[in-house]
């Protein structure tokens, strides 16, 4: 595998990637604002759904209904931590503070990108590249090319904020990828396999504990969410950082 790998530190809390996630900091703690953005994200989520409950058929959106269950619980996890928000606070964080408030906005904002990519219509000659996201912190870039996937996967994971990022080129036949690498100074292997259902992109790993901290596993079944601009797929293909 031809692409470098970015490397973390297990039990890394990188400040940059809180902010990804929505963490109030001492400009975004006002609570007016806090709730008018929450307001916002919410209705945004909720047209969303009913975009949603009037595509899908019966079935499948029973199975979205509970999958948006567990996400709700999620959510609340993330959001009411206070160590997740940086803030000092005894046992969970109120629902009316504007540190859950602006979180869970936040939060509401990509959930809504990932319903809206789970609800719309495949292009007929549409392909793999793209940016993916399973909602609950994780994200992947890929660029399919004949054969490959370069991707680059970075999550963001806990109510302490763990990290991971792990980047490279996994070989790939129409619906199943592969990719393995070891960390520098490790006898250990990791490897990530991908798998492509219908419009479902599941990446699960092993060993993978040497590019994330605990609770930041890759592991997810994942929706494509955009596309990527000609600077984006550059930028990964080079394996170079490019600011989302």
């Amino acid at each position: 595998m031809t692409n470098p790998v970015r490397f973390l530190p297990a039990l890394a809390l990188v400040f940059s990637a809180t902010v990804s996630l929505g963490i109030a900091d001492e400009e975004k703690t006002d609570p007016a604002t806090a709730k008018a953005h929450f307001d916002r994200a919410d209705k945004a989520l909720n047209a969303a759904w009913s975009t949603a409950k009037a595509a899908l058929g019966e079935s499948e959106f029973a199975g979205l209904k509970q999958d948006q269950k567990a996400w709700l619980e999620y959510r609340d996890s993330i959001a009411r931590s206070p160590l997740h928000a940086g803030v000092a606070h005894e046992g969970e964080l109120p629902l009316t503070s504007p540190e859950y408030l602006e979180t869970a906005a936040f939060m509401a904002e990509e959930r809504t990108r990932w319903l809206l990519g789970f609800t719309r219509k495949w292009g007929e000659d549409e392909n793999l590249t793209g940016e993916w996201s399973d909602s609950c912190g994780g994200s992947v870039r890929i660029v399919e090319q004949k054969g490959v996937l370069v991707f680059s996967i970075e999550c963001v994971r806990g109510p302490t904020s763990h990290t991971g990022e792990i980047s490279g080129t996994a070989k790939w036949n129409q619906t199943i990828g592969w990719f393995s690498v070891k960390a520098d100074g490790e006898d250990e292997e990791t490897s990530l396999s991908f798998i492509l259902r219908d419009k479902e992109f599941e990446i699960i790993g092993a060993n993978t504990r040497f590019f994330h901290g605990a609770r930041a596993y890759f592991d997810g079944k994942y929706i494509k969410i955009r596309s990527l601009t000609q600077k984006e797929k550059t930028a990964l293909l080079n394996g170079e950082k490019d600011d989302k």
